[in-house]
This record gives C-alpha cells, sequence and structure tokens, in this order.
C-alpha cells in the first residue's frame, strides 16, 4: 500500500534532481546543490515538549541569546510606530525611532517595571509609562522623570532605556537579546542567496493570522518541517506531491525542503484509483487515495464513506462511526469534506496541469444523485460510474526516464502559466525563474523558529513558532503573508494581526486562503502529539535519517545553545 524498503537511503520516486535536468529555464545554483546531513538517529528527549525545567533552560540558553524574527517593517511604516514583541515572559519594544531607523528596548520601565506598551501603537512622540509616567524619546534617551527631586540617587544620564541588537533582513526585523551576540550577518551566513532573483526587500506584509495552539512549540514546528506525513495527514493531495521523495539539503543555521510538484507520491506506486472530480452541487467529497474509498458530506453533517466493493457507513466529522457495514474511515478525510470549508475559489487542491492522473472531469456530467439524508443509494453503482471514466491503462508500462520527461512536460506547462500570470506584477523578470522554482513546494527552517518560503506567487506564507509564556505545552503560530510589491509603488501598511481563538478553524482567516484546511489538519493532530509524548515508551522520540533531516538539524542546532557557556 504504501512505500517502506526502496534498498536504498532514499524513496524510489521521481527526485528533484532528476526533474530539474529537463527544466525549461536556467535553475539556479542554490537549487542544484545538495547538502544533507551525515545519517545517523537521533532522538529527542519527550521532556523536551513538557518539562518546565527544560523550558526555563530554553529560555536562559536560547532565547536570550539568538537572533529572532520581532516583527516587519510595514507593521512599523512612520516614525514612531511600535510594537510589542514577546519571547516566554519576556518583552521587547520595537520602535521606529527615526526615518529608515528602528531601534529595540526591553519592553519594561526603569522605574516599578511596568511594561510601558502592551500592544502595537501609531506615531507616538515619547515612550511614556502609563503608570508614574516616566518618559523616553523615542530613540530611547530619557526624557523626563516626574518628582526628580524625590530620588537623589539617580543620575538622569544613566536611565536611557536598555537597547538589544536589531538586525534587518527582508524587510523583517530582528532581535537579539544578548548585547554580546554575534553579529546578524553571520548568524544568516549564506541564507539570502536563495532569495536573489525575488529578494524579500521587494516584497510587502499583507496579513498575520495568530492562534494559540494546545502544543510545545517544537511539537508545532516539527509538524511543518518535514513531508512525508503528507500522504497520512492530507491525503488528498498525494496525487501530485511528491511528499517522501522531497530533497532535504542542511546548512549553518537553515535547513530547507523542496518538493518536486506535479511528482505523484511514491506510495501511490501500483494504485490505479484517480483523483475524485468535484461533485456536481457542490456538496465536498474525496477519494482517498489509498483504499479508493469515497468520502462525502451528508446534510446533516456527517460523512458517508463507500468503498470500491460497495460496503459503507456513515461517520461524524471526528470519523467516529454512526451506522453501516463500514467500520473504521479516515479521520483525515472526515475532517476534510466535513469540516469548516473556504470558498472554492480559495480551495488548495491539485491544479489540473499538475495532476498527472487527471480524469478530465467527465464525472460532471454523470455523478451521482444523493439518495434520502444525502446518502448513495447504492454504493456500487457510484464507483460504477466513476469507473467508467477511469482513463485507459497505458499498452506498456513506463520507464524511469519517460516518467521523468512527462512529469518535467506537466511541470513546464504549469510553470509557464503561472509566469504568464505574473508577468503584469513582475515584468520580463519571469522569463528568468525556473519551472522548479515556480511549481515546487520549497520551505526553509531559518533556527530557532522561522520558516520562510521562496513561492513566486502572489502570496508567500511564513510560519512562526513561539512558546506561549511560560506554558511549555502552549505556543503561539503565526502564519505571515507576503506579496510582491509593484515596482515604482510603495508597500502599504500592514493590517493589524488577526487573532483567531484556541479552538477557531484557519478558515476563519480568509488571508491565508485555501491553505487553511490543510493547517487544520495539520494543528488537529498537534494536541494529540502533546497529550502523547507524556506517554511514550522508552522517553524519546525517534527521527528519521533523510525525510526528518530538517528536525535533526534544528535539535542539532539547539544543543549548541543548550551547552553552550555564556
Amino acid at each position: 500500500m504504501v512505500e517502506t524498503l526502496t534498498g536504498t537511503n532514499r524513496s524510489a520516486g521521481l527526485s528533484v534532481q532528476e526533474l530539474i535536468k529537463y527544466d525549461t529555464h536556467e535553475v539556479p545554483e542554490y537549487l542544484s546543490r545538495e547538502s544533507a546531513m551525515p545519517p545517523g538517529p537521533t532522538r529527542v528527549p519527550a521532556e523536551f515538549y513538557f518539562s518546565r525545567e527544560h523550558h526555563e533552560r530554553e529560555m536562559e540558553q536560547l532565547w536570550k541569546h539568538v537572533w529572532q524574527m520581532a516583527c516587519h517593517e510595514d507593521d512599523l511604516p512612520n516614525v514612531g510606530d511600535y510594537m510589542p514583541y514577546e519571547i516566554g515572559e519576556l518583552s521587547f519594544l520595537i520602535v521606529h525611532t527615526a526615518e529608515d531607523e528602528f531601534k529595540a528596548f526591553r519592553n519594561a520601565c526603569l522605574h516599578r517595571g511596568r511594561r510601558l506598551k502592551e500592544r502595537a501603537g501609531k506615531k507616538t512622540h515619547e515612550l511614556r509609562c502609563p503608570f508614574h509616567a516616566w518618559a523616553w524619546h523615542l530613540d530611547g534617551s530619557i526624557k523626563e522623570i516626574p518628582c526628580q527631586w524625590d530620588f537623589p540617587y539617580v543620575v538622569k544620564e544613566e536611565q536611557n532605556l536598555p537597547e538589544v541588537p536589531v538586525g534587518r533582513w527582508g524587510r523583517f526585523l530582528f532581535i537579539n537579546p544578548d548585547p554580546d551576540c554575534e553579529p546578524f550577518e553571520e548568524f544568516l551566513d549564506d541564507f539570502p542567496d536563495n532569495f536573489v532573483l525575488l529578494p524579500y526587500e521587494k516584497r510587502h506584509k499583507v496579513a498575520e493570522v495568530r492562534k494559540v495552539i494546545r502544543a510545545n512549540w517544537k511539537v508545532a514546528q516539527d509538524a511543518f518541517a518535514e513531508s512525508w506525513h503528507v500522504f497520512s495527514t492530507h491525503p488528498q493531495v498525494v496525487w501530485g506531491f511528491g511528499d517522501c521523495n522531497a530533497q532535504f539539503d542542511a546548512f549553518k543555521n537553515y535547513s530547507r525542503q523542496h518538493n518536486p510538484a506535479g511528482a505523484p507520491s511514491p506510495h501511490l506506486e501500483g494504485i490505479e484509483w484517480t483523483p475524485l472530480p468535484p461533485s456536481t452541487d457542490g456538496v465536498p467529497r474525496e477519494r482517498h487515495a489509498f483504499t479508493g474509498a469515497i468520502y462525502e458530506r451528508r446534510p446533516d453533517g456527517n460523512v458517508d464513506v463507500t468503498m470500491p466493493d460497495g460496503r459503507s457507513g456513515v461517520f461524524t466529522q471526528q470519523a467516529v462511526w454512526v451506522e453501516g457495514e463500514l467500520g473504521h474511515a479516515d479521520l483525515h478525510l472526515c475532517q476534510w469534506v466535513a469540516g469548516p470549508q473556504v470558498e472554492e475559489s480559495l480551495r488548495m487542491a491539485v491544479p489540473e496541469d499538475l495532476d498527472p492522473n487527471n480524469t478530465g472531469g467527465k464525472l460532471e456530467e454523470n455523478g451521482a444523485s444523493p439518495g434520502e439524508n444525502g446518502s448513495t443509494p447504492d454504493g456500487s453503482e457510484l464507483y460504477a460510474q466513476i469507473e467508467d471514466d477511469r482513463p485507459p491503462a497505458p499498452a506498456e508500462p513506463q520507464t524511469r526516464d519517460e516518467r521523468i520527461r512527462a512529469t518535467a512536460a506537466v511541470r513546464a506547462k504549469a510553470a509557464n502559466d503561472m509566469r504568464e500570470a505574473m508577468r503584469p506584477l513582475l515584468g520580463d523578470l519571469m522569463d528568468k525563474v525556473s519551472d522548479t522554482e515556480l511549481t515546487g513546494n520549497i520551505y526553509y527552517n531559518l533556527f530557532p523558529n522561522l520558516m520562510p518560503s521562496s513561492s513566486w506567487g502572489p502570496l508567500a506564507i511564513w510560519f512562526r513558532f513561539r512558546p506561549n509564556g511560560s506554558n511549555p505545552e502552549e505556543c503561539i503560530m503565526e502564519a505571515i503573508c507576503v506579496a510582491p510589491t509593484p515596482e515604482g509603488t510603495e508597500p502599504p501598511p500592514a493590517p493589524p494581526v488577526h487573532e483567531l481563538d484556541v479552538d477557531d478553524s484557519w478558515t476563519l482567516a480568509p488571508e491565508i486562503g485555501g491553505l487553511a484546511m490543510v493547517m487544520d489538519q495539520d494543528t488537529g493532530n498537534m494536541p494529540w502529539v502533546q497529550k502523547g509524548v507524556h506517554s511514550l515508551e522508552g522517553g524519546a522520540l525517534q527521527l528519521a535519517d533523510y525525510n526528518e533531516m530538517k528536525l535533526r538539524h534544528f535539535y542539532a542546532v539547539l544543543e549548541t545553545y543548550l551547552e553552550r557557556e555564556w
């Protein structure tokens, strides 16, 4: 059913390097190189995810000494704009102090310690404490001490706000609480070289969505740092998403994954099912890529599941059996079809051009009609209608080279469509962009907690993960949306952060489009991982050599911080 042993230390699926040889445009050097970590098992102590002692160790050894993204310049477009940045129990205040100048201060009044600002603000001319009105100029120099005569031991000139170092890259603002930290440029190393054609200095922030997750920040981040969970957690996208045949690379303080879009999951080898076209009446439905089962939402909010042999059952959104001969259903597909939806125009689906198994949508002409209560009157009849539309099998199996060329051709067409779609915004620059940059899923992990994308589409979505105060079993997850800035225009100010409640669906944030439904699947796993690590046999997680290289790299770098004598 799924790929297990291949005889090598890699997936047998089509690789990134095989596909880019047939790219119609020059592939940049940074995508042609490979930089894998040496193999070897990595075991992570389970207590890293729930121990208060370990949380406090991270606060002391990591967060007080590491470069970390605090905000974006578009959050502070005007002189006098400010924004607090919190990490654990620590708080810093980022201030637009002068034209093209930003500073960061510890967000605490030097009198009684009250936070100077508890939320973002605009165009202030000073930083004044709301408690007893001590005041500072925007650059942090002391301005006024009310009743200064009552502090005979205080030297006013020594009461400037303590600054912390600020670094700028891609119009993002980074801080480091350690005044003796390594230079920001040394920390980044060659990371900016991955974004030369369309640097993030030429993009602007358009949205930020924030949500508390009931899981440690590393549990949440780890879930997005590998892609071989896709076949299990996101079975609806495996038709054109190379999951375990992704390329992973590790460098100094960052790692990278590159999934070859258009290449089907290697787990589909030998499986004949084709993706299920949308229903004619818009009812959400999906075919399970591995079992062939059809999942369709009922009017009562439950899910009809019909197997290829006609067996069927009714299940809740949480895959709890309600009735029927069939007793088991896939949790993630039940959630996908019965859970919160986004508008069809925003759906995250495999584009037709990137789907090598596309059925052509003929089912729309003869799709089955739901029976009473939305159920299909006869599961075998529904399957017979769908199977009639299956394209004939090729007379002979394709050779690997033929599969590579065919997949490369599909990717080239999709890339050309993207070039033309983006040309009104980016002009002739699109002629320099390779097929793999336009069709591949390329994500980075910049240590410790930032996940940038190199997207060439109209929107790039970054993730950030932070501890939620002093609770090691919760975190703050943010999706940050960045768009190309048209030549000759000024970027608009970023809108306020969209705060979701802890139990809200990501679909309540239309800013992130169809990815919201995928994120619901991902974050749905996280609280159960958090609960599970408490009961883990042996007290340690086991990480895969290659598919979890980004995780292995993160924990290797984390260890250097935890063991360092500052």
